[in-house]
């Protein structure tokens, strides 16, 4: 029988199950109570969950909605607000914020019989800051931060503090919830600032420390400008490759300046090396086409810099090629050297299977591409510090980009064509801003891509994914977005905890163990501390030194895992098109993917597994976005793993927000940890989802700890809620 609710806007009762977690009470519970986390963006009449220790113990939660003065203190006014306690264990809170109240920044207050712990709930949690110059800024440039809660409302303000105390005060470009942009004036000194945020809501202490900022001078616009001109008529026995070496170094030896290519064609045949200080420019795409004769041994890159180069204005064609720009590493060793490399307004038209080629050449062609660079030749190739790639439009064989090591990158306005069996890479990041691009599966064997730590990379982290189209990936997995990294450095106990430092077993070190070990992330996945997060500053033998003192918080009993860090991703507002899933798969810490919409794609979701190590998934957030159509061979889902596997009994996936989603057809949410007798995945919520048109609703498999649902709505769906069979005394609330 179908089962039918009338109407959008009837709202099952909320239903809280409370499976194994007062069974995870510690003796630290009645002592004091310790914050770790707490899940906002909140409005009122929605549920809050806390991390933490001591949790168990809290008899009250007061809420106070502060005045929205940059400057004043909230002066003492009604009393507080009493919240709705929905759940509690140890280690996790859920309470619902007021309805009464109005929006902005809460004052929370914990209270036990003789303790009390307070926190804000909607000021700013900021990931990272970058500027107009990576890491830096300049005069007249701009300052982004990115994160949760940036800036709320168009009064929200950036301090820049000078060594001397002295205080600028910068003003929003506009309202932006993750990643606000704040205009420096032109008459700013140089120097080095401390950088304060107010979101625009809150009082005086929602003000939060945003770390320092350096303010650069501008770059030198009086450079000298050698013009080039193309050989005309054009000939196919041309070769342009010496005389524009030739002018560019002449361009280094005065101290850099911009090679300017007047219109034509001209025949390379070799690499155009770009020296530092120079700009290869020509004077439009449409006017200046670069071509590469075709050959069976093309060069390692058609184009390569170093650092403090750039390349615009113009088109590049190419047969059987591998890297078309390759810029940011050193010629030597190879290694990262890069900074301050721009690819501006370039289109690439590079295709190793032009015109009538057979499949065995076809075949060939491709294998000689993957035994040159094993994950697959790359269009834009590019690592190091302030990278900018803006309105290009690459085709490439394979791969149309890879960032390594991108520290402080800018891509913005660019269509992103994937090749055969190609996909894109960010590699190690630490500062991203990927905005208004287009990627699209030029072939029916081209995948998606994402966000990894794979080959020796410790961290991948402060990404920001936003107003981007993904379209037409059909090829492997298909996945629009991902993260990636499989491995790790240690899971087991930990023996010691002293301050800043705790000792391992060294029968738990991973697959990774050799490694360098500086950024990866330790999480707490079991016994004291659950939920907890730290980083490696530093291993010495067994004894490894954190960057925070969590003496206290983990003792010998806690089970943790140490595996390459994934952390502060954002992807927010895309728009993905015949896809497959957008995910987290392995390491997820403090991801939010919110106002995307999916059309016939897999949907959303996050994994936590053991790939090659225990990998967890603590605090990611699914909010506001929009899931249509079933994927390829499928229904869509809002997918929550947590793979438990054989003789494991800690938790991989730990505080989970799905909220205000929309699924319109064919379409689910799901969250199943795999076992009946290890749950892997704990603190679940399920709040203010639209549901239609669907076969199941919510589909709540084993192995699920401290479940909330809340408020969800469905319509013209035949099973609302899919579930195990619960224990009586399992369950608290229920329909």
């Amino acid at each position: 029988m179908r089962f039918r609710l009338p109407e959008l806007g009837r709202r099952p009762p909320p239903i809280v199950y409370v499976l194994s977690a007062l069974a995870m009470a510690g003796p630290a519970a009645a002592d004091a109570i310790h914050i770790f986390w707490a899940s906002d963006p909140v409005k009122p009449g929605q549920t809050v969950q806390v991390s933490g220790m001591g949790l168990a113990a809290v008899g009250k939660v007061e809420v106070t909605g502060l005045n929205d003065e940059a400057e004043e203190q909230t002066d003492r006014g009604p009393e507080p607000e009493q919240a709705e306690v929905l759940a509690k264990s140890d280690s996790s809170l859920s309470f619902l914020l007021p309805g009464k109240l109005a929006a902005g920044v809460f004052s929370v207050t914990l209270r036990t019989g003789n303790t009390t712990s307070s926190f804000q709930l909607n000021a700013p949690d900021i990931y990272w800051m970058q500027g107009d110059r990576g890491p830096a800024a300049t005069p007249g440039g701009w300052l982004r931060l990115s994160g949760r809660n940036m800036a709320v409302t168009e009064k929200a303000a950036v301090k820049l503090i000078a060594a001397d105390e002295k205080e600028t005060s910068l003003n929003a470009a506009g309202p932006d919830t993750w990643s606000a942009s704040f205009p420096i004036p032109e008459d700013m000194p140089t120097g080095s600032y401390r950088v304060m945020l107010w979101n625009g809501t809150g009082d005086v202490s929602a003000w939060r420390d945003a770390g320092t900022v350096e303010i650069e001078p501008r770059s030198q616009t009086e450079r000298p400008v050698m013009e080039l001109f193309s050989n005309q008529p054009d000939s196919a026995d041309h070769d342009d490759t010496a005389r524009i070496n030739a002018a560019m170094n002449a361009l280094h030896k005065r101290g850099g300046g911009t090679l300017l290519l007047h219109y034509g064609i001209y025949r390379l045949a070799g690499t155009l090396d770009v020296p530092d200080g120079v700009v290869l420019k020509g004077e439009s795409s449409d006017l200046v086409t670069l071509i590469w004769k075709d050959t069976e041994n093309p060069p390692d890159a058609l184009i390569e810099g170093v650092r403090d180069f750039s390349v615009e204005d113009m088109t590049i064609n190419a047969v059987r090629h591998f890297n078309i720009i390759k810029g940011g590493f050193d010629a030597v060793s190879g290694s990262v050297a890069g900074r301050n490399i721009a690819v501006r307004r370039v289109i690439i038209r590079a295709s190793s299977f032009l015109g009538r080629v057979t499949d065995e050449d076809a075949a060939k062609r491709l294998q000689a591409m993957r035994d040159h660079r094993r994950s697959g030749v790359v269009g834009l190739l590019l690592a190091g510090r302030n990278i900018v790639v803006e309105d290009c439009d690459v085709l490439s064989s394979m791969r149309p980009f890879v960032l390594v090591r991108p520290a402080g990158a800018r891509l913005a306005g660019n269509t992103f064509r994937t090749g055969r069996r190609g996909w894109y890479g960010i590699s190690g990041p630490d500062g991203v801003l990927f905005e208004n691009n287009r990627i699209i599966g030029a072939d029916f064997q081209a995948s998606g891509g994402g966000i990894n730590t794979l080959e020796d990379y410790v961290s991948a982290r402060n990404v920001l994914i936003r107003n981007n189209r993904f379209e037409t990936m059909y090829g492997n997995d298909r996945e629009a977005m991902t993260s990636d990294g499989p491995g790790g450095y240690y899971s087991g106990p930990l023996t010691a905890v002293l301050g800043r430092s705790v000792r391992i077993d060294p029968a738990g070190l991973g697959v990774l163990q050799d490694r360098n070990w500086e950024r990866a992330g330790l999480f707490v996945v079991k016994g004291p501390g659950l939920g907890l997060v730290a980083r490696i500053v530093k291993r010495t033998g067994d004894v490894l030194d954190l960057d925070r003192d969590i003496s206290g918080l983990a003792e010998g009993a806690s089970i943790v895992s140490v595996v390459p860090m994934q952390e502060n991703h954002l992807i927010i507002g895309n728009h993905f098109q015949d896809v497959g899933q957008v995910q987290v798969y392995g390491v997820g810490y403090k991801h939010v993917f919110a106002g995307n919409t999916a059309l016939r794609s897999a949907g959303f979701g996050a994994t936590s597994l053991y790939y090659k190590h225990l990998q967890p998934n603590f605090y990611v957030q699914f909010l506001g976005n929009d899931v249509t159509g079933p994927a390829f061979q499928h229904a869509a889902r809002i997918d929550i793993a947590g793979r438990q596997f054989k003789d494991n009994d800690t938790f991989l996936a730990f505080g989970t927000v799905i909220r205000q989603n929309r699924l319109h057809a064919a379409a689910t949410i799901r969250v199943d940890g795999r076992s009946a007798i290890a749950p892997a995945i704990r603190n679940v919520l399920i709040e203010q989802n639209e549901i239609a048109r669907t076969d199941i609703g919510i589909e709540i498999g084993q192995g699920v700890d401290e479940l909330i649902l809340r408020d969800n709505v469905m319509s013209d769906v035949r099973i609302s809620i899919k579930q195990p069979i619960r224990k009586p005394d399992q369950v608290v609330g229920g329909p």
